[in-house]
């Protein structure tokens, strides 16, 4: 998706993202295509078919959901979830509709949607502090945005959260991209990075850093969220279900916050609990990928959320990254950001506080 113009159709290219560079070389597969919120599915005896689409591969980064599933706080709550991970290119235009009850999305696509007259809602936050950042090899003398002047920088392409972080940085160091040789490099960060391919390269703060230092490569890295506070990836529904099932999403809320709630509290259950659920999301390095879970679950508290509900929303955050997204053309109208997120299903949702 190139951000300078929203699409529709683009969407949830930040959890794809994480979920391709984070697997490796695996081949993806995919699921059936969502048809609706019970469809393709037949729920237990008692207990509401409900659909959550993820991104087109198991991850660790979805550990939060596996955790809900496997301790049964899906099940307490009547539910009979459904992991779905077709590549739907339309998604939030069918969340938006009510077509797809719940999905996963990033607070920038939020805006993005809502911009586009789709009304999607955000209703509990997954990552409380954007996952990405500037990554330089030791030795480049690139530690702070404005060392990028005049370097080359690698990006997976002009889409998704990984260009929403270079602006950022560029932005930090008052560089813009005329400054600096931006060079697409697809999701292969970890390879230019240790072959000298570029000087530095956008990437996922659990991911990349992780394995590069585990092959011995020393980094720089400079923290988007240290730049910038951005709404990240959590839960997204449709103002139509808030509307017409406020109870089913007051119920989703209410498991998945109890998920984040023991993936922060124990990363190493939680992985287990994601073996279980789905073993393929532990890839051919299962102590890797804990590591990678691990990394991932710093990222899911922050200063500005203590003391508040699990899966809360920071105003302040939303307004910064609507003004953020017009300052840089990724969007071309403001939006009422009251009406993009809610924190009253996680303010109910009693799951304990970060």
């Amino acid at each position: 998706m190139r951000l300078k113009k929203f699409a529709a159709g683009a969407v949830l290219l930040l959890v794809l993202s994480l979920a391709l560079v984070a697997c490796g070389d695996s081949t993806p597969t995919t699921g059936p295509a969502a048809a609706g919120p019970t469809a393709g599915a037949t729920p237990a005896k008692g207990k509401q078919a409900v659909k959550l689409a993820l991104s087109y591969i198991p991850n660790v980064q979805f550990a939060p959901y596996y955790v809900a599933k496997d301790k049964g706080y899906f099940e307490a709550e009547g539910l009979d979830v459904t992991f779905d991970y077709s590549t739907v290119e339309t998604l939030l235009t069918l969340v938006g509709q009510g077509t797809i009850p719940f999905a996963l999305a990033g607070g920038d696509e939020v805006l993005q949607a809502r911009a586009g007259s789709i009304p999607v809602v955000y209703i509990a936050t997954q990552y409380q502090k954007y996952p990405v950042a500037l990554a330089a090899p030791k030795g480049k003398g690139i530690t702070k945005p404005a060392d990028l002047k005049g370097k080359t920088v690698g990006i997976p392409g002009q889409f998704g959260s990984t260009y929403v972080g270079l602006k950022a940085v560029l932005a930090a160091g008052k560089l813009s991209e005329e400054d600096v040789k931006v060079q697409t490099i697809g999701f292969t960060q970890r390879e230019a990075l240790s072959q000298g391919k570029v000087d530095a390269a956008m990437v996922y703060s659990m991911n990349e850093p992780v394995q590069l230092q585990q092959a011995g490569i020393a980094l720089d890295t400079v923290e988007v969220s240290s730049l910038i506070s951005l709404a990240s990836i959590g839960l997204v529904t449709s103002e139509k279900l808030i509307t017409t099932q406020p109870e089913l999403v007051q119920k989703m809320v209410r498991a998945v916050s109890r998920g984040i709630k023991d993936t922060i509290a124990s990363p190493e259950a939680a992985f287990d609990s994601t073996g279980r659920v789905a073993p393929d999301a532990k890839g051919d390095n299962p102590a890797l990928q804990l590591l990678v879970l691990k990394e991932t679950v710093k990222f899911m508290t922050a200063d500005n959320v203590k003391e508040q509900p699990i899966g809360y929303s920071d105003p302040k955050v939303w307004e910064a990254s609507q003004q953020f997204l017009l300052d840089n053309k990724l969007i071309r109208a403001r939006v009422e950001t009251k009406d993009a997120f809610t924190n009253k299903f996680v303010t109910g949702a009693d799951a304990g506080k970060y």
